[in-house]
């Protein structure tokens, strides 16, 4: 904590605005620990989660899910997380589960979206799935933002675990969701899909999921991680009326993924 604490006020002097930033989201989580209002999702299995985005389509999510480009992203990435040096700044906690990647693979390849944006990135286990599949489709672009958790030399970590041969797919922009997303947006003028993975305050949630939802083409996909811990969630459905939303229990730890398609 005390390192933590050097480090920040180290970013005053070099950058105010990152300073701000990230003072800003330790309030926002703050904020959200002393109100702890959990809402009661009605959860499902992955299975049948997925039988919801997509129904009809049983046969075509198998063959996806045992294609040998998803093995491949799956060992390669546990693989790069063994390699990952003792010195690595910032706790693998901060990657996406599993869960997640294997389920932002299969959409993409479901979908074949043209252009792509997650909040969140860490090591990349996340970013690494969605550019394989990219890359299967030879179709697409992600686009992340980051802003990496303090930590020495953090920045030359963030999607240390993406292969190298995938990375012409992938522009990578450092910086807060809050400040960069709706730039983002305008600059695409509409996504396909999106995925949430960052700060999981209220606030932050609420803000990806509004600015995000207005540039969703009909039938694109919003996906989001750890919505359990407030209703974010739950209020982008109910203002946006998607066409089809699950929330979906993930095996491994225990949160929550949310996903809402768009209506035509």
């Amino acid at each position: 904590m005390k390192f933590k604490a050097i480090s920040l006020l180290s970013l005053l002097p070099r950058s105010p605005v990152e300073f701000y930033e990230r003072v800003t989201e330790y309030a926002g989580v703050r904020i959200d620990t002393i109100l702890n209002v959990r809402p009661k999702y009605n959860a499902i299995s992955m299975e049948h989660g997925i039988s919801r985005l997509f129904p009809g389509r049983g046969s075509e999510v198998n063959k996806i899910l045992s294609e040998d480009s998803l093995a491949q992203i799956e060992t390669h990435v546990n693989q790069r997380q063994f390699e990952l040096p003792a010195s690595a700044p910032f706790g693998q906690f901060h990657n996406g589960d599993p869960f997640l990647a294997r389920l932002c693979y299969l959409v993409v390849r479901m979908i074949q979206p043209a252009r792509v944006v997650e909040t969140g990135v860490c090591y990349g286990v996340t970013s690494s799935y969605l550019l394989a599949a990219m890359n299967k489709n030879n179709y697409g672009h992600l686009h992340s933002i980051d802003l990496p958790p303090l930590g020495s030399k953090g920045d030359d970590y963030v999607g240390w675990l993406v292969p190298n041969e995938l990375k012409d797919r992938w522009t990578l922009r450092r910086g807060t969701s809050e400040r960069l997303l709706a730039s983002v947006v305008e600059e695409l003028e509409t996504l396909d899909l999106f995925i949430h993975d960052s700060l999981h305050t209220f606030k932050n949630m609420k803000q990806e999921f509004d600015t995000s939802w207005s540039a969703l083409n009909s039938r694109g996909i919003l996906i989001s991680d750890d919505i359990e811990g407030n209703d974010a969630f739950l209020q982008m459905v109910k203002s946006h009326q998607p066409e089809i939303s699950v929330i979906m229990e993930q095996k491994n730890k225990s949160s929550l993924v949310g996903a809402a398609v768009k209506r035509e």
